[in-house]
């Protein structure tokens, strides 16, 4: 499902997505493979940051676990979630990309930003929706360990911030760290300052 607009939408923490009438790349995909969902979300994001070189020639970022950056400005976040259907699970992703917008004119925080903001031009929205889907279609015609060592390896090559220091927000005490990677699971593998290596599966992460 492809929209034009989004009023309401929500993200991850439930914080609100909003995008004015032609600004933006807004879908939702249905999708059946029984996989981990991370690995479907890593796959989407993957999909979105190769096809945004592509089109642009800009180069993104995926910040773990699901937003993709361009420097320190997020331009697309990327939320799945598990339903079931007559007793079958079922993933649904939804892709929400800043395409052609002016952020601060659109009422987004200062956190966010666009395609068009970077380039000083408009992007081709249909030209990009193509690309993306034609990415995670190919993606998802690899056998299951295929495409399990493929993503992984792409996601955290791809990862924002790695090497790098950054704070990571979660329901317990604020975490500090330098990026090493990622778990076999998916989650996010932090050096800390006295040089323990912590494996996050929830949080936010930030530059510090």
């Amino acid at each position: 499902m492809v929209a034009d607009e989004q009023r309401n939408g929500r993200g991850r923490l439930g914080r609100r997505w909003i995008a004015p009438p032609a600004s933006s790349l807004l879908v939702s995909l249905i999708l059946r493979r029984p996989v981990p969902s991370i690995l479907l979300t890593a796959l989407c994001s993957i999909a979105v940051v190769e096809s945004i070189a592509d089109l642009t020639g800009l180069v993104a970022r995926i910040k773990w676990p699901n937003d993709v950056m361009l420097g320190g400005k997020k331009v697309c976040g990327i939320l799945t979630e598990v339903l079931s259907r007559d007793d079958q699970p079922i993933t649904v992703v939804g892709v929400g990309l800043n395409v052609n917008l002016t952020p601060t004119a659109a009422g987004l925080p200062s956190t966010a930003g666009s395609l068009s903001s970077e380039l000083g031009r408009n992007v081709d929205r249909a030209a990009l929706l193509v690309s993306v889907l034609g990415r995670i279609d190919r993606h998802l015609k690899l056998a299951d360990e295929g495409l399990r060592s493929k993503i992984w390896s792409r996601w955290e090559a791809l990862l924002w911030r790695r090497r790098q220091a950054v704070r990571v927000e979660q329901d317990g005490p604020t975490l500090y760290g330098v990026v090493e990677g990622l778990s076999p699971s998916g989650a996010l593998r932090l050096r800390a300052p006295d040089g323990e290596l912590i494996e996050v599966s929830v949080g936010d992460v930030s530059s510090v």
